[in-house]
């Protein structure tokens, strides 16, 4: 049934009732561009069952304008008509066709041959009808060929008195073939007009509840009737879409689009294209210099098209239409359309953003101007944090450069911005760029950049030959070598200890007094090597902090997040790891709102490396793990190493030794090996070998951390405490001697105070102490381990300290401290350490602790539970005093009421997992 075409559907039936009387009507359906007029003629003429009527059609097109006599052969074409007629009839529109060159079909005027070929099938016409109605239905009468119109303007008169109807479909918004012939064709005395529009709201949902469903109606329609405006067709490809389970999605609508698009002329086309091209609500006088037509054509196809349904004035009614729009056209015409559509913006002085855009759509350009337009656009888009974008811009802008200089200029800054989202995108650029350098086309800002680069990616040897290049010129047109390069030089080897070139000869003054000048990020990045080399840990942390302050990353140079990557390092190096953690929180936030990817990426590997170091181990492991999912390890050049280190060691220390194994089989680069990033692997698979038994080869691992270190002659313990690795290593080899050496060397380079390397050191200090001396070694190690925030060094102490006080006899102190070490180790997620801490005294009950045996807590108020999760754990009540700041006269009273409330009679019966308010 065809919703709200009920009433023209009637006015038709009544129109042929009415040719009974001998009286021939004329009726014509008029609506915009497929809003169901053809539909509804054919819908019409089917519904005509009487055998005593004879039907003619015929379907106008695009394509058969310029047919002669196209439309009146169509009539004919039908089994109603014997085929002797129909042969005679072929015969006489022949004969038309041959004659044609002596019809002027703009006036309406015939040869004599004519004119006697349409008396002949007028004639034939009324003999098929002397017993029996006529119906002729034509549809589309924009589009039927002059020739036909002139023959419709002779037939139509002598049909008055016939019965007969003829049925047109007409759309008054689309250019005829013949203005002048369609006009006197509709000035018919007999003519009835209908008028089709699209769809009311309530038609769309009463069309949607026909197809599919009273509910679907309720949910779909506002939301069908804003896609469609209407339009049946588009309404028919909705719910088609929705019916084949691809949802209420508007692809519908960008179908039915192009689809009416190709029964239009190609102005209308034309026009349509340049609004999927300049975008929603262009004026006509643009859309139509664009689409080379006249401002009242492009008006004129747009209001047809908005009348239909089909656009929402100068819009389309989803986004999604304009781009299926313009996929539908040839690459090659889709790229120089809006190349047009830049020059065109360009010239009426658009913004650069929009200008680039159509050059970005056209891929190439040779147009002087769209260098700087794409340059400056690129900038917009880096003020937006949209670097992809940028990327794209300055790509195109590459082929417009005029000289060698700025041709290179643009390929690095590509470069940098590059690396920003995917190291391994920008290093194909590498080589040109070394090549630009070697030619002197480079200025400073990008030659200190393309040493950063390729040092990431591990290429030593092209940067080591690159500084030498420019040092040499340098050197021989200034007789000096300037102080930029010596703190390139100086950098590079901080990064790699191995690089052959010279050091600086002095140390930086840090200029901790006063408000000095901010240095350039690679000044900046050389002081903070150079502070973390040579200074002690104070020093080390008043450079980074200032250094922090004022350094972000940023588009502009790869060495601004060098420099807040090393000073955020140097804080974790010397267990600032609150201060860290807060600082990576503001990088990490300020590197998503800039959308830089590897910054993103990689401040979360030194979020997972501040984690290992105060014991979170699991969660240690598993921002580790985000962050090689955020960028896959071939975009990791020598930082590599940080990631996977901390990962190994994270799953050594958690007892998972299998899937430390797993990171491990795939073998490192040397280069990263020997960076400084390389000596968290080293010490990490040191630590993996020592727990596999594999001990000679593990002191080969932090025996070659120390290699490279001592090419710094650091001061303090540098990126990793190796001489306690070492010294575990030698321990393990039963060689207590070497241990020590190396263990008094490093108390030796460390100030006083906590760190987590004297906490090691300690540690291990006591495995070969006697008597006394280890239980205090080793409660000196727990107190540093407290203060530099180490859970897992301090789960450590406290499990050798419980096994130091069993040693000497004392089971009380030692289950105390082994149920200390057994919430410790567990607070880190180190199970197979959990597992080693079970305990048993003479006595021979466990002090390993086990599941709640399901008491109720409930009897306990909140200070009770408190005090009672704290003894359990084995502080005393002194301690527990202190931590609670109560007396331990309170701790006592409190304790009383739980023995009695849980019916335990000592502390050790307690609960191990008390769950405190």
């Amino acid at each position: 049934m065809l919703v709200e075409r009920e009433e023209s559907i009637n006015t038709l039936r009544r129109l042929l009732t009415d040719t009974a009387a001998g009286r021939g009507r004329v009726a014509v359906v008029h609506g915009p561009l497929a809003v169901g007029k053809s539909r509804l003629l054919h819908g019409f003429l089917e519904s005509i069952d009487d055998p005593r009527t004879l039907v003619l059609r015929a379907s106008a097109s695009r394509q058969e304008r310029q047919l002669p006599f196209g439309v009146l052969r169509q009539f004919f074409q039908t089994t109603q008509v014997p085929n002797s007629v129909r042969d005679e009839l072929d015969d006489v529109l022949t004969a038309m066709t041959l004659h044609e060159g002596r019809t002027d079909p703009a006036t309406g005027s015939f040869s004599v041959e004519t004119f006697g070929a349409l008396q002949r099938i007028f004639r034939l016409l009324v003999d098929l009808t002397e017993h029996s109605r006529l119906v002729i239905g034509i549809d589309n009468l924009h589009h039927v060929d002059t020739h036909s119109l002139c023959g419709l303007l002779y037939l139509l008169p002598r049909l008055r008195d016939s019965c007969s109807l003829v049925a047109l479909t007409d759309d008054v918004g689309r250019r005829p073939t013949s203005a002048l012939l369609r006009s006197e064709l509709l000035q018919q005395p007999n003519l009835h007009r209908i008028e089709l529009g699209p769809l009311t709201h309530e038609g769309t949902s009463r069309l949607i509840a026909q197809e599919l469903g009273g509910t679907s109606a309720k949910e779909f329609a506002h939301r069908f009737t804003a896609v469609s405006g209407g339009n049946p067709l588009v309404l028919q490809n909705l719910i088609g879409d929705h019916r084949a389970g691809l949802g209420p999605f508007p692809q519908g609508y960008g179908r039915a689009l192009l689809s009416s698009l190709f029964h239009c002329e190609p102005t209308a086309i034309a026009v349509v294209r340049a609004l999927a091209v300049l975008g929603d609500g262009t004026p006509a006088p643009a859309l139509a210099r664009l689409a080379g037509v006249s401002a009242a054509e492009a008006d004129r196809v747009l209001r047809s098209l908005d009348s239909a349904g089909l656009l929402d004035g100068r819009a389309f009614r989803h986004a999604m239409a304009a781009a299926d729009v313009l996929d539908d056209m040839p690459a090659q015409e889709r790229a120089e359309l809006h190349g047009r559509a830049a020059e065109l913006l360009y010239r009426e002085k658009a913004p650069t953003v929009e200008v680039a855009g159509q050059l970005l759509n056209a891929e190439s350009t040779r147009a002087a101007w769209a260098g700087d337009v794409l340059r400056d656009a690129a900038l917009h888009c880096l003020r937006a944090h949209r670097i992809r974008e940028a990327v794209a811009h300055l790509e195109l802008a590459e082929q417009t450069c005029a000289s060698a200089p700025l041709s290179a200029a643009v390929r690095a800054r590509i470069s940098r911005l590059k690396w920003q989202v995917e190291p391994a995108s920008a290093a194909p650029h590498l080589a040109s760029l070394t090549a630009d350098a070697a030619a002197g086309h480079l200025g400073t800002h990008d030659l200190t950049d393309l040493v950063w680069a390729l040092a990431w990616h591990g290429d030593l040897g092209t940067a080591s030959r690159l500084l030498s290049e420019v040092r040499d010129r340098r050197t021989a047109r200034h007789g000096h070598e300037s102080s930029a390069l010596q703190d390139l030089r100086f950098w590079l080897t901080s990064m790699y200890p191995a690089y052959a070139g010279e050091r600086r000869p002095t140390a930086r003054g840090l200029g901790m007094g006063g408000d000095p000048p901010q240095p350039n990020p690679q000044t900046a990045a050389a002081e903070l090597a150079d502070a973390l080399i040579r200074g002690h840990a104070a020093t080390i942390r008043a450079r980074a902090e200032q250094a922090l302050n004022t350094a972000r990353p940023d588009t502009d140079s790869l060495w601004s997040g060098e420099v807040a990557l090393l000073a955020l390092l140097c804080l974790v190096y010397t267990d600032q790891l609150e201060e860290a953690a807060d600082w990576c929180v503001r990088l990490l936030d300020d590197a998503r709102t800039r959308g830089s990817a590897t910054w993103l990426a990689v401040f979360t590997a030194v979020q997972a490396e501040i984690l290992l170091r105060g014991g979170e181990l699991q969660a240690a492991a598993e921002r580790a793990e985000e962050a090689l999912a955020r960028m896959p390890a071939g975009n990791w050049g020598a930082a590599l190493g940080l990631l996977k280190g901390c990962l190994v060691l994270a799953h050594v220390r958690t007892g998972r030794l299998d899937r430390a194994a797993a990171h491990l089989a795939q073998p490192p680069s040397e280069t990263m090996l020997q960076s400084r990033y390389g000596l968290h692997y080293l010490y990490a698979r040191g630590h993996y070998r020592l727990a596999t038994g594999q001990a000679q080869s593990a002191l080969a691992d932090f025996l070659s951390c120390g290699k490279l270190m001592h090419k710094w002659a650091v001061q303090g313990t540098g990126p990793v405490p190796w001489r306690t690795g070492a010294a575990e290593a030698w321990l393990a080899l039963g060689k207590q001697d070497q241990a020590r050496l190396l263990l008094r060397d490093e108390l030796s380079r460390l100030p006083a105070g906590g760190s987590r390397a004297r906490g090691l050191s300690l540690r291990l200090m006591a495995a070969g102490a006697a008597g006394a001396e280890r239980p205090r070694l080793l409660s000196e190690a727990v107190e540093v381990f407290k203060e530099c925030g180490d859970k897992f060094g301090l789960a450590l102490a406290l499990a050798d300290l419980c096994l130091a006080h069993k040693e000497a006899g004392d089971h009380r102190t030692a289950r105390r401290v082994a149920r200390k070490a057994w919430h410790m180790a567990k607070a880190c997620g180190a199970e197979a350490l959990c597992e080693e801490i079970a305990y048993k005294p003479a006595d021979g009950r466990a002090t390993a602790p086990v599941k709640d045996d399901q008491r109720t807590m409930s009897a306990l108020s909140e200070q009770e539970q408190r005090v009672a999760s704290l003894a359990g754990e084995g502080y005393t009540n002194q301690e527990i005093a202190d931590q609670l700041f109560i007396t331990t006269s309170t701790v006592e009273q409190h304790l009383t009421r739980v023995f009695r409330k849980l019916k335990v009679k000592r502390r050790q019966d307690l609960p191990c997992h008390l769950e405190t308010a």
